[in-house]
């Protein structure tokens, strides 16, 4: 009995003293490999949350104080067919907005990411106010119910936009996108001196 004493507490000591050594760290990625997710693993999951999104339904309210009207425009966005290709560093979607009851966009989007500039989660409300201030129409304000969030992609001569219910998964998925553009070479480039 006390040699199995003896034993067992040896046992137990040398397991102790292992479990308190310190675990190495992981190695680092290579410096020509970037860390994270593969291109592959980083476009599926875009192309995944893309396709989750169907239809955004909401109501932009809008205020024009120039003259003191107001105005409805009923929206429905719908995101469909989204390919995300690794391959060849592209994202594919068809877009259908309807606003009030009219099409006003029905059209098949391609995004290189090797031109993508820059990549931004905001509220719809504040995507329209900045749309409106490029046009010249200050006098505009929009409120939208429920809430909405844009995910603006900024390509040379155009910014498509994606909208989402919930911002976290908007966030999500400008993370990724952003970590996708940077594997393919995009994003903006230094100015040459």
């Amino acid at each position: 009995m006390r040699i199995i004493t003896v034993f067992l507490t040896i046992v137990l000591a040398a397991t102790t003293a292992r479990a308190q050594q310190s675990v190495p760290p992981p190695p680092q990625p290579a410096p020509d490999k970037p860390a994270g997710p593969t291109l592959e693993v980083t476009m599926q999951f875009i192309q995944d949350k893309l396709n989750g999104i169907g239809t955004v339904n909401f109501a932009g309210y809008v205020h024009d104080s120039a003259n003191n009207t107001d105005n409805v425009q009923k929206f429905a966005a719908t995101f469909s067919n989204v390919v995300a290709n690794p391959s060849a560093c592209t994202l594919s979607y068809h877009r259908l907005v309807i606003n009030n009851g009219s099409r006003e966009h029905d059209e098949n989007v391609l995004i290189n990411l090797r031109e993508v500039q820059s990549i931004s989660v905001l509220p719809d409300e504040q995507d329209w106010q900045m749309f409106l201030v490029r046009t010249g129409d200050t006098t505009k304000t929009v409120k939208d119910v429920p809430d909405v969030f844009a995910l603006v992609i900024k390509l040379p001569g155009r910014d498509p936009t994606i909208r989402f219910y919930d911002q976290a998964l908007a966030d999500r998925v400008a993370k990724a996108l952003v970590h996708a553009v940077e594997l393919c070479g995009g994003g903006p480039k230094p100015e040459p001196f």
